[in-house]
């Protein structure tokens, strides 16, 4: 049977955005640059959310500016930074007199051993000041946030994008969780009018068992493999990293030891994510580009064995690295990491 994504609704193509909404930067980057943050990001949990809460009775909000963490019991979230374009790369524009604002998120898992799920895209809308609000949209930066299943003590760090009038003012981001257990607060609304007087960040310390090249992993009687792994900046004539990144491409094997047929999905099964939690996505170009690439168009038959070659586009020389597989998306806590760099 074929494994369909539940988690992740979100494209990860484009280029990441530059110019200024209020005053709202990101001085010390998107995080991308391999460092794990300087932000408190502990592990645990504090019942007790640090944010400027305003309780009401049945129900918890939250206002925070631009770079204050919200912490819960289970989660904690921060607004990195907030940036206009017009346009994303070549192909993606904003409709006349429309521009995109761009979020950079960060969210953690704070538990000692829990998996817990977050939807940027379901769980997200900009209001302006007369209360209009707008949903994500489906364009790419290139730092896209990944939501979906998130491990103990692990980050995930993207860009949110929406597309609002370029005359929109008094913006906020909204994060509605009255459907999820795992957080302290209904809803947080961040003023993205409003910086913090300093810009904080959370660190990932992931609580889970890492996988070194070599291991295999079995789950539900799927098990997977890391054989080996290299870094390439060009494969062939039409595969070329861009500048300042490389393909790191993952040599593994599957084997399907069920009584059934499995599809293996390299799009929605499989990712690369670096110690700060931004996370990188299947390179399609080089795929096609690989002498030996894993081969997902036929499902495994029962008892079969299948290797192949997987490419991902990183930050040349990002360490750490891990790359990902989740043996169901439909159920939390298979993810699965394997330290490759």
């Amino acid at each position: 049977m074929l494994i369909v994504q539940r988690r992740n609704f979100l494209a990860a193509t484009g280029v990441f955005a530059t110019g200024v909404v209020a005053g709202c930067t990101d001085e010390s980057g998107d995080g991308n640059d391999g460092s794990d943050g300087s932000g408190d990001g502990g592990d645990g949990g504090d019942s007790t959310p640090t944010a400027t809460a305003s309780p009401t009775e049945g129900s918890q909000t939250a206002t925070v500016p631009v770079g204050e963490v919200v912490d819960g019991d289970r989660m904690s979230m921060v607004v990195r930074g907030v940036t206009t374009q017009n346009s994303l790369g070549e192909f993606q524009e904003a409709d006349s007199g429309n521009t995109f604002v761009i979020v950079q998120l960060v969210v953690k898992n704070t538990t000692s051993s829990d998996f817990i799920s977050f939807s940027g895209f379901l769980q997200t809308q900009v209001k302006d000041s007369e209360n209009y609000t707008y949903s994500q949209s489906i364009v790419g930066t290139g730092r896209t946030f990944q939501g979906g299943q998130l491990a103990p003590g692990e980050v995930s760090r993207g860009n949110l994008v929406y597309e609002v009038p370029e005359d929109a003012e008094g913006l906020t981001l909204q994060f509605d969780f009255q459907a999820f257990s795992f957080f302290n607060f209904e809803r947080v609304t961040v003023d993205l009018s409003e910086q913090a007087s300093s810009n904080a960040d959370l660190s990932q310390s992931l609580n889970v068992e890492v996988h070194s090249v070599g291991d295999e992993v079995s789950y539900d009687d799927i098990a997977v493999s890391v054989n080996g792994i290299e870094f390439e900046s060009s494969l062939g004539s039409f595969a070329q990293a861009e500048e300042g990144n490389e393909f790191a491409i993952v040599d593994i094997t599957t084997t399907n030891d069920t009584n059934e047929e499995k599809s293996i999905s390299t799009l929605l099964q499989m990712k690369m994510k670096d110690g700060t939690g931004s996370s990188y996505d299947l390179s399609l170009s080089a795929l096609t580009s690989l002498n030996q690439p894993y081969n997902e168009s036929q499902p495994l038959a029962s008892g079969e064995s299948r290797r192949g070659k997987v490419p991902f586009e990183v930050p040349q020389g990002v360490s750490p690295l891990y790359w990902i597989f989740e043996f169901n998306v439909w159920v939390d806590g298979d993810k699965t990491f394997w330290n490759v760099r």
